[in-house]
C-alpha cells in the first residue's frame, strides 16, 4: 500500500513474515501479487520485498539473500524489523525519480 506522498516521494508497506506458515498460501499464492507502485520498472523489486511476506524468513542471512541487489541501507533496516515469530509491517519512503531515464 502506498501512502498520499509528495510528487516526489513513494512510501511503501513492507512486511516480513517471521512466522512459520505463509499467510498467502490459502489463496495459493507465494507472496502478497499486489504490487504497491504499479511502477512497471519497479516489478522486481517489488517481488523481491514481497517475498519478505511470503515463505516464512528463517534468519537475517534469509533476508539478505532474498534483497541481493538492495543497498546496504535497506536491507539492514529490513534485518532490524525482523521479529522471529511474528509478522512486521513498517513504512518505507523515497524518492520517486532515482535517475533513470
Amino acid at each position: 500500500m502506498t501512502t498520499t506522498d509528495p510528487a516526489d516521494t513513494v512510501t511503501i508497506r513492507v512486511t516480513i513474515n517471521g512466522t512459520t506458515e505463509n499467510p498467502w498460501h490459502r489463496y495459493a499464492l507465494r507472496c502478497n501479487p499486489f504490487p504497491q507502485t504499479g511502477r512497471h520498472e519497479w516489478y522486481g523489486a517489488e517481488m523481491a520485498i514481497a517475498s519478505l511476506d511470503g515463505e516464512p524468513v528463517t534468519s537475517e542471512q534469509d533476508i539478505r539473500d532474498r534483497l541481493p541487489l538492495f543497498a546496504a541501507p535497506f536491507v539492514d533496516l529490513c534485518i532490524a524489523q525482523y521479529r522471529p515469530g511474528e509478522r512486521v509491517s513498517f513504512l518505507v519512503s523515497f524518492p520517486a525519480d532515482r535517475g533513470e531515464r
